[in-house]
């Protein structure tokens, strides 16, 4: 739950990195971009393109999908209330967790998108403090009701 912002970036980042180098790799070597002479500047090509191109995804993916955190008030709406409505957004409980006091939900698709990222729920004394994608929390205050 800390940095996982950061995190989500580390980790998109180095996907995008690897399967754009893969891919463009592998194309280089379909259409005999790597000659003896040529090679090095090919590779030098793959990976500055792969590098920007990561970095330009991962970022617009941050921002489509940014984060935030919503207090519920406790009296407002029941622990199984809230999990039912996570579920309707699409949301799975994780069962295995290493916080107990912090309940973990992964997106499930369709109606979910999975880059959206996990959701995080903690209860303190007068509130249920989640942290989530904006889109899918404001549908969560809407229905709190």
């Amino acid at each position: 739950m800390k940095h996982y912002t950061l995190q989500r970036f580390v980790k998109l980042n180095l996907y995008f990195f690897a399967m754009y180098s893969l891919l463009t790799a592998v194309w280089f070597g379909v259409t005999g971009r790597f000659t003896e002479e040529d090679t090095g500047s090919a590779v030098n090509e793959i990976l500055l393109n792969a590098a920007i191109f990561s970095l330009m995804f991962t970022t617009a993916l941050l921002l489509w999908y940014r984060r935030a955190e919503v207090r519920i008030p406790v009296k407002a709406i029941s622990a199984k209330h809230l999990e039912q409505k996570m579920e309707e957004l699409g949301y799975l409980r994780l069962a295995d967790q290493k916080q107990p006091a912090v309940q973990v939900y992964k997106p499930v698709p369709p109606k979910a998108p999975a880059l959206a990222g996990r959701v995080f729920i903690w209860k303190s004394a007068n509130f249920y403090h989640v942290q989530g994608p904006v889109g899918k929390l404001k549908s969560l205050e809407a229905s709190k009701g």
